[in-house]
């Protein structure tokens, strides 16, 4: 099939959808469905594209959503049916939007032939003219065939049908391209409705036309941004010695926080959701995770010595980030300390002060960085111990007390094989929201590495999904980052079907198994022996791989760890060396075994304990 490459030549609207695609993906994701079968066809005109049929449609968006956040056009696709796969996908696509990961939702819909029969023909048409997966009307033989777009209104940032107008008027390309624009530039979920009888149809293009890719077009400030900038400045100014949380929103501006770091040598810290995001945690001037109680040791003392915290890029939720808690000292220092926050359509200067609205923090962010006077910034003095204490993480694993033990294996001791020996330069570690999620903390990030955690949605069953999105990203754009994923058996049991997709595509992620009988992070929370907190069933998981089609263990290999020298001989093996192998490492924990951080974050626990 020809293709165009000026407005005087027609393709099929498939086509023309799934190459423009190609201009900032290498895979599509998705389940098929009759209404998506004949757009799916057109995808093997496009060879710059793969297809990766998942195994539902919930586990797409979750595996879209992890390819998102690797793949450098900073987007992921996937394509399900009207209705039931749609609204399958629909919680992913949640998560996707409350985390602000970009991914487009092709969904092949209603023909346009049934869309007119409800809207324009008689009522015995509309009873006669209903189709399947679409629900019926309360009161009415009239289908509303836009009752499943309305629903995602919420959660998508661009949300259009292809048209009968469109196709008359060549607009096609138009509406295909804004979605694709809209996606990329405000880094959320978008949806594209493409009815089941235009796959096929001709329309003009111009595939040589460049996508729009800016994160936003006006960089003028509106009266609110100058206001914030104008505040900042002076703050910054005035300091004797500021500062720097990068959070979440500045994973889009990494080497400008570098630079801004290394001129003003300012102490700087991460958040939980932002951890591997903004700063490479080797900087000399790297201070640690800071989030209040939840802090490591050493860390909350370190920010307390600021005159002014500058919170750029804030995504804050009870998870994510707290600044409240029951610890008197904090809340003493939060009323004191002039704290100012940047978020991603927000200000906060001074903390619980002055809330400014209606603002782009991108836009302030960049214009912060094009006039600051660095010859009004005071120099730090730091004394020869401050500059060479470096990163400060909690080292009270108490290893010689837990290590008395050789019966058992306990998570904090995972927690610190990680930081020390497992994780090497570049690596990805994926972090399932389990009572794990609360550890992380203390682990610290090598050079260039990164840590993936839905911290803010917090979906279980996330991360293993996710975890096939990032490996078949790296692989796609030719990146050879090892990647390390800590899986909760509980939640495993949601999405373990996606286990088969690292065989079909070659991807050899480690895969730490936490086998502890059920749902601990619940257990923690209340119901500590209820039943409900315990798994369906007792899973084989040293067999699993083998059921889902690599029954001669060609490739991947198992391990089933029970106690700590079991774990140290694994790592000492296998856990630091690149693999050419899927690993999936059994950990069987205590049911009970709850790390230090989640007791602090549920206050059962002090810090300093």
């Amino acid at each position: 099939m020809s293709s165009c490459s000026s407005n005087t030549n027609k393709i099929p609207i498939g086509t023309l959808l799934f190459k423009r695609l190609s201009k900032v993906t290498k895979s599509v994701f998705g389940v098929p469905g009759d209404f998506n079968l004949r757009l799916l066809e057109q995808i093997y005109q496009v060879p710059e594209l793969e297809w990766v049929g998942n195994n539902n449609e919930l586990n797409a968006a979750y595996t879209a959503d992890g390819y998102s956040r690797i793949n450098p056009h900073n987007f992921s696709c996937l394509v399900t049916t009207y209705g039931v796969g749609e609204l399958s996908a629909l919680n992913g696509i949640a998560g996707s939007f409350a985390e602000n990961v970009a991914v487009l939702h092709i969904v092949g819909s209603s023909a346009l032939r049934a869309r007119a029969i409800a809207d324009d023909g008689n009522e015995m048409d509309a009873l006669f003219g209903t189709i399947h997966h679409l629900v019926p009307g309360k009161h009415t033989f009239r289908q509303d065939h836009d009752v499943y777009s309305k629903a995602v209104e919420a959660y998508s940032c661009y949300s259009e049908y292809i048209t009968e107008e469109d196709i008359l008027q060549g607009n096609v390309q138009k509406k295909i391209d804004e979605a694709i624009e809209a996606v990329v530039a405000n880094h959320k979920p978008g949806y594209l409705f493409v009815p089941s009888d235009v796959a096929d149809s001709l329309v003009t293009c111009d595939l040589e036309k460049p996508l729009d890719l800016h994160q936003y077009k006006n960089k003028d400030l509106n009266l609110n941004e100058e206001k914030v900038l104008d505040l900042l400045l002076e703050k910054v100014y005035k300091s004797e010695n500021p500062g720097f949380v990068a959070d979440y929103f500045l994973k889009r501006h990494t080497s400008q926080v570098i630079d801004l770091l290394n001129k003003t040598n300012w102490d700087c810290y991460s958040t939980p959701a932002s951890r591997g995001l903004c700063l490479d945690e080797t900087l000399k001037n790297f201070k640690g995770v800071f989030c209040n109680e939840k802090s490591p040791l050493g860390v909350f003392e370190s920010i307390k010595k600021h005159d002014l915290v500058l919170h750029f890029g804030s995504k804050i939720n009870e998870t994510t980030f707290r600044y409240s808690g029951t610890n008197p000292e904090i809340n003493e220092w939060l009323a004191d300390q002039d704290i100012c926050f940047l978020g991603k359509d927000f200000a906060m200067i001074g903390f619980k002060k002055e809330l400014i609205k209606n603002i782009s923090g991108c836009k302030v962010f960049n214009r912060f960085l094009e006039v600051l006077d660095y010859n009004k910034i005071k120099t730090i003095v730091k004394s020869e111990a401050e500059q060479s204490k470096g990163q400060l993480y909690s080292d009270s694993y108490k290893l010689e007390e837990l290590s008395k033990d050789k019966d058992r294996l306990y998570e904090q001791q995972v927690s610190y094989e990680l930081s020390k020996n497992i994780l090497q330069k570049g690596d990805i570690l994926m972090c399932e929201m389990s009572s794990f999620a609360f550890e992380l903390e203390n682990i610290k990030l090598p050079s260039e590495g990164k840590i993936i955690c839905q911290s803010f949605y917090a979906s279980i069953g996330y991360a293993l999904p996710a975890t096939v999105g990032v490996c078949k990203a790296l692989k796609d754009y030719k990146m050879d980052n090892r990647v390390v994923l800590l899986q909760g058996d509980g939640s495993a049991q949601m999405t373990l079907q996606e286990l088969s997709l690292f065989l079909k595509y070659d991807l050899n992620p480690m895969i730490l198994m936490i086998n502890n009988s059920g749902y601990t992070i619940e257990r923690a929370i209340i119901g500590a022996t209820s039943s409900y907190n315990d798994l369906t069933a007792d899973w084989d998981w040293q067999k699993m791989l083998e059921a889902f089609g690599d029954s001669k263990k060609d490739k991947h290999e198992t391990f089933k760890i029970h106690n700590y020298d079991e774990f140290k001989n694994y790592i000492s093996q296998k856990g630091t060396k690149p693999l050419n192998k899927l690993h999936m490492v059994e950990l069987v924990l205590d049911k009970f075994d709850y790390g230090n951080g989640l007791l602090i974050f549920l206050g059962k626990k002090k810090a300093d304990e």
